[in-house]
């Protein structure tokens, strides 16, 4: 939150790991974001975020806006509790709610998912799912099993998707194509909404917009561009429940952006002595607000939902768990039901999509549509935006079928998520203020490029020095996850190590590790009596800041070479379609990892 969190994990006989866990707040390495991150909360006004390791955490004291606070006392006031009763009923419609960021691995931690799924649906009434920074593209049979159940169980569960501040921030963050382009945030978001609703049919009743802007734009532009992909969801996907993040305070121009707005995301200490409120503005329903609160004593857990009631939240996240990853771990069960008892339960609250002017003039059809580019994944396209009357949206198809819907204001688009050297026929259909789509425009077709040798990822080098050493590669299509390994230079791995394959012969194991510009040491113990599995353990030890020119991404890794001989590693990548792993020279298979050593 200000993004997201997501949790890697493959079996282990298949490259396993569960991955360092992330914060809400996104963090990844594809987010190259200077110290000091901006975090805007009106027009005119800036916060800063300041980096911790891989978490972005605000700071409320960066400007005199944020920390005017309620001082230092503890303002929490008396518990108005309720007896929590398993299966009880709820007693008020927009009665305060419990909405987790379940961010732990169902594999991780089972019995957390158990416990999650097992408490009464009006009290913990929401989860967010997310496979690998959003859904992937393809099923995950573990977050399957614990979809279908939490919702089966009457929970509203929803998808984990990136926003990326539309590409707008002081970071400029690109979309999984590179691009900075809103048009392209647009169509990304739009791709993976869809993709949750295509993989777990049934089972998706909403979307979580992370990163979000909280400047209205000039206009309005921003706010309402985030009401405009709320009202495609809840169009294409009925009674969907739809929340957006800025994880900061927000102005009133949000207010009809989505159905709830997560507008407070930090520790204990700055919800008890920095809080600030939404400037000039107060919803009145409280199911407009989602409050989150890490790193708060058990002890102090009903009255700081009691706080956060009296502060119009309605739903809450309230965990004992810290930085840097506060969102790994579900509190204790003694925990969960002193909260669970503070809270009354209730309904969620899901407006209509913006009905259109049935009165509007009509749109007028596309007289042309053009290919500008393509490359292994994506083609770009260009029209021209209506002359006699700007309509409400251009909906994009591929093969027949809608892949992008933007507003009527803008003229361009990159579609991505195609198969590399494949052919695809495009349309734009003109969508007037009325809400009538008019026929296709004339078609256009574009071929993707193939991948050389059938590899997605290519050229990979390294460069070792005696204090540094610099690893690149050249990734042709999208990932949602890389790692760099640093490997033993031989099959006789020297334990305790991560083992990235699982060939009784012929183990291949790392003791080093970047992810998401950070270079951890492994630090699992030895495995208990009668275990065979090395726990996902890393300890933080460095920055290893990535950059990236084009398909090309460079790590530059704190690492000399009386640490380790970095000549020998492996990169890999994950998501997207993409499950490859690569390192580089003299290839050798050892189960489902290619790897290659610079000797």
């Amino acid at each position: 939150m200000s993004g997201q969190l997501w949790f890697r994990l493959t079996a282990i006989a298949v490259l396993t790991s569960y991955a360092v866990a992330k914060p809400i707040g996104h963090w990844n390495v594809q987010e190259n974001a200077s110290p000091n991150t901006k975090c805007l909360l009106e027009q005119g006004t800036e916060l800063f975020e300041t980096v911790d390791n891989s978490y972005i955490k605000r700071n409320p004291a960066a400007s005199d806006f944020c920390s005017a606070g309620i001082g230092t006392e503890y303002q929490l006031g008396n518990v108005n509790s309720k007896a929590y009763v398993p299966g009880g009923s709820s007693t008020a419609a927009n009665g305060q709610q419990i909405a987790l960021a379940s961010y732990i691995h169902p594999l991780a931690d089972p019995a957390a998912w158990n416990r999650i799924i097992g408490y009464p649906s009006n009290i913990v009434s929401v989860l967010i799912a997310n496979v690998l920074n959003g859904p992937d593209t393809t099923v995950n049979e573990a977050w399957a099993d614990v979809i279908n159940r939490a919702s089966a169980s009457g929970k509203r569960i929803i998808g984990y998707v990136r926003t990326g501040y539309l590409g707008q921030s002081q970071q400029r963050f690109e979309t999984r194509l590179g691009s900075t382009e809103i048009a392209d945030w647009v169509a990304q978001i739009e791709a993976d909404v869809d993709l949750w609703y295509a993989l777990y049919p049934g089972k998706i009743g909403g979307i979580f917009f992370d990163e979000a802007l909280n400047i209205c734009g000039s206009n309005n532009e921003y706010a309402d561009l985030y009401r405009f992909l709320s009202d495609n969801t809840k169009r294409k996907y009925s009674n969907a429940f739809t929340v957006l993040n800025p994880g900061a305070t927000i102005p009133q121009c949000f207010e009809n952006s989505a159905d709830t707005l997560m507008t407070f995301e930090q520790s204990f200490d700055v919800y008890i002595n920095s809080y600030v409120p939404n400037p000039g503005w107060t919803p009145t329903d409280p199911r407009k607000l989602w409050h989150i609160i890490y790193g708060v004593p058990q002890a102090e857990a009903a009255r700081v939902a009691n706080l956060a009631h009296e502060r119009g939240a309605g739903f809450i996240h309230i965990t004992d768990d810290t930085l840097p990853n506060p969102y790994d771990t579900l509190p204790n069960e003694a925990y969960m039901s002193a909260l669970m008892n503070a809270v009354q339960g209730g309904t969620l609250a899901i407006a209509s999509p913006s009905p259109f002017d049935n009165n509007a003039r009509a749109a007028f059809p596309l007289n042309a549509l053009t290919v500008t580019d393509s490359d292994y994944s994506s083609v770009k396209l260009r029209w021209n935006i209506s002359s006699r009357r700007r309509p409400y949206a251009y909906a994009v198809f591929c093969d027949g079928r809608e892949v992008a819907r933007l507003p009527g204001t803008m003229d361009h688009v990159t579609i991505g998520n195609i198969s590399p050297g494949s052919r695809s026929s495009f349309t734009v259909r003109v969508i007037g203020e009325n809400g009538i789509m008019t026929g296709n425009s004339p078609s256009v077709s574009a071929q993707t490029d193939s991948l050389p040798g059938d590899q997605a990822v290519t050229n990979i080098r390294a460069t070792t020095l005696a204090g540094s050493t610099t690893i690149s590669a050249d990734f042709l299509v999208p990932h949602a996850l890389m790692h760099v390994y640093l490997t033993d230079p031989d099959t006789n791995c020297i334990m305790p190590a991560w083992p990235i394959n699982f060939n009784i012969d012929d183990f291949v194991c790392a003791h080093y590790m970047v992810e998401n510009q950070v270079l951890y040491r492994y630090s699992g113990p030895e495995p208990a009596e009668g275990e065979v599995n090395y726990p996902w353990a890393w300890t933080a030890i460095g920055a290893a800041p990535a950059t990236r020119n084009g398909y090309t991404w460079t790590w530059t890794l704190p690492v000399s070479t009386d640490m380790t001989d970095s000549s020998y590693f492996v990169v890999q990548s994950e998501g997207l379609g993409a499950a490859d792993d690569w390192d580089h020279t003299q290839e050798n298979t050892y189960d489902f990892v290619r790897w290659y050593t610079l000797k």
